[in-house]
């Protein structure tokens, strides 16, 4: 039996390593109908750059995941039914953007390397105290939740709850696929996040602080301010897309290291700021922290493997894309030295990804503190063999990682 008429998403096999899997559907289905998503799969790298640059014949709203409207999932109803910035379309799409993309300049960006850098330091020095140590509980989840609590205004202490709200609401598309209901827990977590978030708006509202919830409340330079829908909106796509892509970047990056010795040993000798960037780069194409994307055609649209309808949905593979032999040769080799441009780990046109600078800062200075502390790290005896990676057909990244010093 070959690997195309054995592709499960959510089969053990292929959410443990998809990509012989993609590079099936590269060569030989290049427009993959899969049944349980009930969508048109695209897996070439020019397909999917294609599908995501053309807004117009390939729209963000009305997505249908397994025959279901976003829109109409029980976590969704909870956080006020309202799309985010990646299930919308122009004109909207373009106001929301705009408001929200004043925080994200490269200059602000920028200007948070300097507490990026001291959290990174912290959380380092406090894991690499004790002789092993989960990865992810200790630094790859607390630096970008950490982070991203303290954008918004809100106590870092909370921030195991936004792990846990991102968690949950995260699994309720593998739960609605997979059983055709919303697990009472994700449900739980969405009326959570929903309260919070709203109590924390109305009280940027009355009084405002110099948080990011305050520049999306008020009313700047005629500008209008966002409806609390759409800040409840916002702040959860913030939550789960920053907080998931930079977590499931650290450590794709430090498991590919350790898999790949000579690779880790010429990081070693060169633990450069550069260097620690084009780990990371290289990382974002090799294993990507985001597997796919879905779209709705507008009409009927001819692709490299055949026609699809109108209205039909879609599912780009922006992690087969970056496998693609056409435009990456040798994709299953881990090569910082490689020139990644064009990799879209983080989408491409209109929708690339808002918080990408930021995860692109992160990332880099977190190894970088890594490297200066704990320059040998491998897999510790508790590290099973077959890594977790927490059973998301859209995500990817080890659920935990069990590291020792060497």
């Amino acid at each position: 039996m070959d690997l195309l008429s054995r592709f499960d998403f959510f089969s053990p096999d292929v959410m443990r390593n998809p990509y012989p899997y993609f590079a099936e559907l590269r060569d030989k289905a290049p427009l993959h109908y899969d049944a349980k998503l009930k969508a048109h799969v695209l897996s070439r790298y020019e397909d999917v750059a294609f599908v995501l640059k053309n807004h117009a014949l390939f729209s963000s709203t009305k997505i249908r995941i397994a025959g279901k409207l976003q829109e109409e999932r029980a976590s969704v109803k909870e956080l006020g039914s309202v799309s985010n910035l990646v299930s919308m379309d122009p004109p909207v799409h373009t106001r929301l953007r705009g408001l929200v993309s004043r925080s994200f300049t490269p200059k602000q960006i920028n200007a948070m390397e300097p507490r990026v850098r001291e959290l990174s330091r912290e959380l380092v020095a406090e894991m690499t105290s004790r002789s092993e140590f989960d990865f992810m509980d200790a630094l790859a989840s607390p630096l970008p939740v950490t982070i991203i609590a303290e954008m918004l205004g809100i106590d870092p202490v909370r921030r195991r709850d936004f792990k846990r709200w991102s968690d949950n609401l995260i699994q309720s598309n593998n739960a609605t696929l997979q059983s055709g209901e919303t697990p009472e827990e994700v449900i739980r977590s969405a009326k959570e996040m929903l309260a919070y978030m709203t109590e924390v708006a109305e009280a940027r509202r009355r009084e405002p602080r110099g948080d990011l919830i305050s520049l999306l409340v008020q009313e700047i330079d005629g500008v209008a301010a966002l409806t609390p829908p759409e800040v409840n909106s916002f702040t959860t796509l913030l939550l789960i897309a920053g907080n998931e892509t930079t977590t499931n970047l650290l450590g794709n990056a430090l498991t590919a290291l350790i898999r790949n010795p000579g690779e880790y040993e010429a990081f070693r000798r060169d633990p450069s700021p550069a260097a620690c960037s084009a780990i990371c780069e290289e990382t974002l194409r090799y294993d990507s922290p985001v597997i796919g994307l879905f779209r709705r055609t507008t009409q009927e649209v001819e692709m490299s493997g055949g026609k699809l309808p109108a209205d039909t949905s879609v599912m780009v593979l922006l992690a087969s894309a970056n496998h693609d032999p056409r435009k990456f040769p040798e994709p299953e080799r881990f090569d910082p030295t490689r020139d990644t441009h064009g990799l879209m780990s983080f989408g491409h046109g209109i929708h690339f990804c808002l918080g990408a600078p930021l995860s692109r800062l992160e990332a880099p200075v977190a190894l970088r503190e890594l490297m200066e502390r704990a320059p040998r790290l491998g897999f510790s005896p508790r590290q099973p063999q077959d890594i977790d990676y927490g059973g998301s057909f859209f995500l990817r990244g080890p659920k935990s990682l069990w590291l020792q010093k060497n």
